[in-house]
């Protein structure tokens, strides 16, 4: 039996349906119920179980785990780390957890999840393991790229993938071969809001991961969300490296991007 414990966004419900198709036995937990409830159930149709379980209640997840005797976890979807400084009431499960971390990054707590269940004898399944098929091969999806967009590239992936070494970030936005914005708590759709902020226009928008980054969870994702804010002419370029980061949606992800005049770069 696995669980796929479900963050936001539409990688959840993709991971379901491949589920389906490999014939899996699964059940999944949706930590935020008002953002895909709703489509997990149209995909799984009522062959699947589908819980609402509050991400905070950490104890309460646990158990709903071991009595459905399972052995895999799937990890999926986005978890903003900005609900740790809201105003909830952790149960003392999650308390101990919290409290026994040096560090709150994301990756600390993390691997504090992983290695809880790995006690209960639950291994967690790599994410490219289910979804695989989202990862794009080195190249241009759509426009083109000169020599002021490739050096902002170069830049910029070479300080997302620093940034994302100390477990602060991954995305940064470059101009001009200007470092404008760097990713932190706030997430990559503010961060990219305050590049083009301080860029005005035509900004390069980078986005990396860990050299050692635990496919296990976060890994970097990009789609048609991530250009749902975007105005024409705001930002010239998203470049992202190509073994580790997810394309959702790729089909309407290109057409958006093309539709704001925007070049998709995978990097090797």
């Amino acid at each position: 039996m696995i669980a796929v414990v479900a963050g936001t966004g539409t990688l959840p419900i993709k991971a379901s349906q491949r589920l389906l198709e490999l014939n899996e036995k699964f059940f999944v937990l949706s930590l935020f119920p008002e953002d895909n409830f709703k489509q997990l159930n149209d995909v799984v149709a009522g062959k699947i179980e589908i819980i609402a379980q509050e991400f905070y209640k950490a104890g309460e997840i646990l158990d709903l785990i071991k009595q459905r005797g399972t052995k895999k976890v799937l990890f999926i979807g986005k978890v903003d780390k900005q609900h740790l400084l809201q105003h909830i009431k952790f149960d003392w499960f999650a308390v101990k957890l919290m409290a026994s971390l040096v560090s709150k990054s994301d990756s600390s707590v993390m691997e504090r999840i992983l290695s809880e269940l790995q006690s209960h004898g639950i291994d967690v399944m790599r994410q490219d393991e289910i979804l695989g098929s989202l990862i794009v091969a080195p190249g241009i999806l759509c426009g083109s790229v000169d020599e002021p967009i490739k050096s902002d590239i170069q830049i910029g992936m070479h300080v997302a993938t620093q940034l994302s070494c100390c477990d602060i970030g991954q995305t940064v936005v470059v101009k001009d071969k200007m470092v404008l914005a760097v990713e932190a708590i706030e997430g990559t759709d503010l961060c990219i809001k305050r590049g083009i902020d301080l860029g005005k226009s035509d900004v390069v928008v980078c986005k990396s991961a860990r050299e050692t980054q635990n496919r296990k969870f976060d890994l970097p994702t990009l789609g048609p969300a991530s250009l749902a804010n975007l105005e024409k002419g705001q930002v010239k370029a998203i470049a992202w490296l190509s073994k580790s980061t997810f394309i959702a949606q790729r089909e309407e992800f290109v057409k958006r991007a093309q539709d704001l005049g925007i070049t998709l770069v995978s990097v090797e």
